[in-house]
C-alpha cells in the first residue's frame, strides 16, 4: 500500500510517496516529473516562498521514510533503473558503491555510451593491436596521440581492457 509523507523541507506544501510519487498537499494532484536530457533521470521543480528547487524523486523518498542524507553518500538505485523509486528499491550508500552498481546493471556511461566518446570499441580494439607509431594511428582516427597511448597502456577505456 502507498504511504505519504511530508518532503522535508516542504512540510505543508507537498508529500512523497513510498512508491516514488509526489503530490500537492492541499490539491493532493501528483506531480508530473521532468527528464533530464543527458542523464534520463527524472526530477521535478518544488515552489517554496516564491522559489523553485529542483529535486530528485529518489531522494525525496529517502529523505522522508529513511533519513536526511548522511554526508558523503548518494542514494542508490537496487535494481539499476532510475524510475523505480519505491522505498524497497532505495538506499544510501557510497559514491564508490554506486558505480559499482552502475557497472554491475550495466547503466554506467563508459565507452560509447559516453555522449563524449570518439571512437567505438572496435577502433579501440583495433587501436590496441596496431603496430604503428601512436601518432600515425591518431592521425588515422582524428584523436590525440595521448589518447591512443592512455589506450594502448590501458588507462582509458579499461572497462573493456584485456592484456
Amino acid at each position: 500500500m502507498e504511504q505519504w509523507l511530508d518532503v522535508v523541507g516542504f512540510e505543508g506544501l507537498y508529500e512523497v510517496s513510498s512508491h516514488g510519487n509526489v503530490r500537492s498537499y492541499k490539491t493532493k494532484e501528483i506531480k508530473k516529473q521532468t527528464f533530464d536530457k543527458q542523464t534520463k533521470r527524472p526530477y521535478l521543480g518544488l515552489w517554496k516562498d516564491g522559489k523553485q528547487k529542483i529535486v530528485k524523486p529518489h531522494t525525496l523518498v529517502m529523505e522522508a521514510f529513511v533519513s536526511k542524507r548522511p554526508n558523503g553518500l548518494e542514494c542508490c538505485h537496487n535494481d539499476g533503473n532510475a524510475l523505480n523509486n519505491h522505498i524497497s528499491n532505495l538506499r544510501w550508500d557510497t559514491p564508490k558503491n554506486n558505480h559499482a552498481d552502475k557497472v554491475k546493471h550495466g547503466t554506467t556511461n563508459r565507452g560509447e555510451k559516453c555522449a563524449k566518446a570518439k571512437l567505438t570499441l572496435n577502433q579501440v580494439n583495433a587501436i590496441r593491436q596496431d603496430k604503428r607509431l601512436q601518432k600515425e594511428i591518431a592521425v588515422e582516427y582524428g584523436v590525440q596521440q595521448s589518447l591512443i597511448s592512455r589506450i594502448k597502456n590501458g588507462t582509458r577505456w579499461q572497462h573493456c581492457y584485456d592484456p
